[in-house]
């Protein structure tokens, strides 16, 4: 006898175009339900758009100190036509935004992939259910990135459109000596499409990054890798980056372009590493007061250790915040009039600036680091609503709840402000020479302003936990028989 083969068809895969219509009506779903997935959608839009629009603006600004610089014109070009060395202080305010570049990065990239990754509660129960209507593991993938890439599309236009509006709000203001034309705050075509496809971008990378840790079988069953503990040798990397950048810094002269990229590069590294190492430190502290009779904060605390670098994402903004607080608090931000004419004018006109500055970007910061905190802590709420029933029905009182919600955000806030604030002062200190050189001298602003920013960054994050109890309560009360 002769075998005889027999092929079955193979189903063939689903086009781009069906899944693409099909993350749109699962899309429509989401908003339409009361369960709050519509709530972190639309958040997680709103996240995308404040991400851009701040992004455009910083990058604006950054752009035109350097148009003034490279063709300077009005009362810079007189000044400079007396005194060619003049082009220095002009220099120097690009440099700056530079730098501040460099310190809101990392909470722009950290507010764009929270985005991506908010709502992941309902994520792995509609991959299960998509996998049991027979749509592969990599149909599966590509429609969760297309679901990213419509909330990312869809908020990064509210962003752009957000950043041309408030162009003309720019005309209020006056920096060095001269009126801010909102034309100056114009970033060029190519300008405008980098920042925007870099948000585009890093928002995809988180979401794909994501769906790493969620394997789902054909028979709809999810698992999800456990976040591993944090190793040791997270402090040592931040140590070697550490003493690399303070010495790299001192012998550095900020004088030029490359220079400060450098700088900013420095600056940058050093923030990737501390984000390693402070991850590291409050998972070595949440596993010690976990060992403590509290019951708060032992539940408060083995919600930190579970997923330690969840936790400091959380926070990091402000602990971001306060590393700029604490780098501007210790920087002269006034210049020394002269016995010149003109430069005595330009000295008394421009005597704000650096305050203005950092008043700038400090808002941009802590509006990224409220909206930050509020998705991060309402998506966390969302995500272990069965753990929270579960622990409801067992006896816990709500109020035990609302504590642990608040223990596990406050308690590693003071971790961040203490750790930012001490690495702020390290960094800023090779600037001051730099500065004191320049002719600027101590405004006597710096700890004012050290304060504002712990002030108003403690009391952002009480106001998202505040946001945050209701849709606690009412997680709870949707999971209540109506009978009982």
């Amino acid at each position: 006898m002769t075998a005889v083969a027999v092929r079955t068809p193979a189903a063939s895969a689903p086009s781009a175009g069906s899944l693409v219509d099909l993350s749109l009506r699962l899309t429509g779903a989401r908003l339409a339900m009361r369960e709050g997935e519509g709530l972190l959608y639309l958040s997680s839009v709103i996240a995308f758009a404040v991400s851009s629009a701040l992004a455009l603006t910083v990058a604006g600004g950054t752009w035109m100190f350097y148009q003034r610089w490279t063709a300077p014109t009005g009362i810079h070009a007189e000044l400079i036509a007396v005194d060619p060395t003049f082009e220095t202080v002009i220099s120097m305010y690009f440099m700056l935004a530079l730098i501040a570049c460099a310190l809101l990065i990392p909470a722009m990239s950290g507010l764009a992939s929270g985005a991506a990754m908010l709502g992941a509660r309902g994520r792995d129960r509609r991959l299960a259910v998509l996998r049991l209507v027979g749509l592969s593991s990599a149909d599966v993938t590509r429609m969760s990135l297309i679901d990213t890439a419509i909330q990312a599309v869809s908020g990064i236009a509210l962003g752009t459109l957000a950043y041309f509006a408030t162009l003309p709000a720019w005309g209020l203001l006056t920096m060095q000596a001269m009126t801010v034309r909102p034309a100056e705050m114009l970033l060029p075509w190519w300008g405008i499409l980098a920042v925007c496809a870099a948000t585009f971008v890093t928002g995809m990378l988180a979401s794909a990054w994501g769906l790493r840790r969620v394997r789902i079988s054909p028979l709809g069953v999810s698992k999800r890798a456990n976040s591993p503990a944090m190793r040791a040798w997270r402090v040592a990397f931040f140590a070697v980056v550490l003493v690399i950048a303070l010495v790299a810094i001192q012998t550095l002269q900020i004088n030029g372009l490359v220079p400060t990229l450098i700088f900013a590069a420095i600056m940058l590294a050093v923030i990737w590493a501390f984000n390693l190492f402070a991850a590291w430190l409050l998972q070595l502290l949440a596993a010690g007061l976990a060992r403590t009779p509290n019951a708060t904060a032992m539940w408060a605390s083995r919600r930190v250790q579970a997923d330690a670098k969840a936790t400091w994402r959380r926070v990091s903004g402000l602990g971001l915040l306060a590393l700029i607080g604490a780098y501007l608090a210790i920087m002269p931000i006034a210049f020394n009039a002269t016995d010149d004419a003109a430069s005595a004018d330009f000295a008394l006109a421009s005597q704000w600036d650096f305050t203005k500055g950092a008043i700038i970007t400090l808002g941009v910061g802590f509006a990224l680091t409220a909206m930050s905190i509020f998705i991060a802590q309402a998506s966390s709420v969302l995500e272990r609503a069965e753990q929270t029933v579960a622990l409801a029905n067992m006896g816990a009182p709500r109020s035990f709840l609302t504590r642990v919600m608040w223990w596990e955000t406050l308690a590693p806030l003071v971790v961040a402000v203490a750790l930012g604030a001490g690495l702020g002062i390290l960094l800023g200190l090779p600037f001051v020479t730099m500065a004191t050189r320049l002719g600027m001298e101590d405004a006597g602003a710096g700890l004012p302003l050290m304060g504002g920013v712990l002030a108003a960054g403690i009391g952002l994050t009480v106001a998202a936990l505040a946001a945050c109890t209701p849709l606690q309560n009412r997680v709870l009360a949707s999971h209540e028989r109506r009978n009982d």
